[in-house]
């Protein structure tokens, strides 16, 4: 098949800073690329004036942003209309049998050419669908129009598919869950030292942005408050930026910054970009935690944690439970309850072989949810799927838009 992903209009794709919905498109492509598919990925421009490129089998075509139309105002009003439209002119000249499009509903009608015969999907990574307005009311009509016209809604959790559902009751029929993939053979367990490990700290990690919705200060006061007290050996290390767009840290980011800088069992990294890199961080950590306090999507590094082959610790928040087996691969504690993360984190440190039956569980379980030759195989079946339906729009009265 000829599939062509767009990704949204902030993007670029490959990442240049991370990012679960930059990497989600890329791995996809990558891996369907390899299974024999003719891949086109369409993104936002990465700022170096190249407009097409062919990397690891997958041909990327960049759609500039004026400098001018980037920032301020002028871009969370205007700039996913130009992107979008310059999306619609692509998808004119490449012809693809299946528009796979990500988060952007809106995007996806103002970006569907007339009388194309292209089956689209959708796959929705947040509860924010917009290109600026986000959760406001008036702007789901524009929403609804373009699920209405997907084949199939994909919702990277059953958190996700619950939530769009409850908004939009008439694509219950369209919707399914296709989780996140994680790269098995770049996150896996480190391979054990040739010679006897010299004696080293615990280390629980955070990986992620450091700011408040990410529950940063509940895992710092777990940590101070309780785990280092009992086991003063352990260490925390927070990894990742300050934020992705801000060029200044966050006044919670320095209050974050100055109790690591007054504690030495605190450390706060910068971020990394760099995966191999990045599998080595979840390889050096006994835990991971992922103490979100706000409902995530789903999670991808408790996800990437686990494929490492290490225990994760999550907070009950959105659709991060779904990325454990509870009290296998993981332990789920009570949203911003910092004792129970304590207690969590606890029980695997003090206790050798629960942390390493969980480690190898954690392993499994990411191999067989979480792979990407799992999820690939599931949007194969999705695209041979949709290729039988009938196209058909629907208006958003048919969608039946709750308000």
């Amino acid at each position: 098949m000829k599939i062509c992903h767009v990704a949204p209009e902030l993007l670029p794709v490959p990442p240049i800073k991370g990012g679960a919905i930059e990497r989600w498109v890329r791995d996809a492509a990558v891996r369907l690329a390899g299974r024999g598919h003719e891949m086109h990925v369409i993104s936002r421009d990465r700022g170096d004036a190249v407009v097409t490129d062919t990397i690891d089998g997958v041909t990327y075509h960049y759609v500039a942003i004026p400098g001018w139309l980037d920032h301020g105002r002028a871009a969370a009003l205007f700039r996913g209309a130009w992107y979008y439209l310059a999306v619609r002119r692509l998808l004119s000249r490449l012809t693809p049998e299946i528009v796979h499009h990500h988060s952007r509903p809106a995007g996806l009608w103002l970006s569907h050419p007339t009388g194309s015969a292209a089956r689209l999907v959708i796959s929705l990574h947040s509860m924010d669908y917009g290109w600026g307005f986000g959760y406001r009311a008036w702007d789901r009509r524009w929403f609804a129009r373009g699920l209405g016209m997907a084949s199939r809604v994909l919702c990277v959790s059953k958190f996700i598919e619950r939530h769009t559902a409850e908004r939009y009751p008439g694509v219950r029929e369209s919707i399914t869950t296709v989780y996140n993939g994680v790269d098995c053979e770049l996150f896996k367990p480190q391979a054990p030292s040739p010679k006897p490990p010299s004696p080293q700290a615990p280390v629980i990690l955070y990986v992620g942005r450091v700011e408040a919705r990410k529950g940063v200060q509940v895992l710092v006061d777990a940590f101070e408050q309780r785990i280092s007290p009992r086991m003063p050996q352990a260490r925390l290390r927070i990894v990742g930026p300050h934020s992705y767009w801000d060029a200044q840290p966050s006044g919670y980011y320095a209050a974050i910054k100055a109790r690591c800088d007054a504690n030495d069992r605190l450390e706060l990294r910068g971020p990394t970009y760099v995966d191999a890199e990045l599998a080595d961080v979840y390889g050096d950590a006994a835990v991971s935690v992922v103490p979100s306090t706000f409902p995530e999507a789903l999670g991808l590094t408790s996800i990437e944690a686990q494929a490492s082959g290490t225990p994760v610790v999550v907070s009950d928040s959105g659709g991060l439970p779904e990325t454990v087996s509870p009290g296998v691969s993981g332990l789920v504690f009570e949203n911003g309850n910092a004792d129970q993360l304590a207690d969590a984190v606890l029980s695997l440190l003090e206790s050798a072989p629960r942390r390493a039956a969980m480690a190898d569980a954690a392993r499994h379980w990411a191999m067989q949810k979480f792979s990407w030759d799992t999820i690939a195989a599931e949007l194969e079946r999705v695209y041979a799927d949709v290729v039988q339906d009938t196209p058909e729009g629907a208006s958003p009265q048919a969608m039946g838009v709750s308000r």
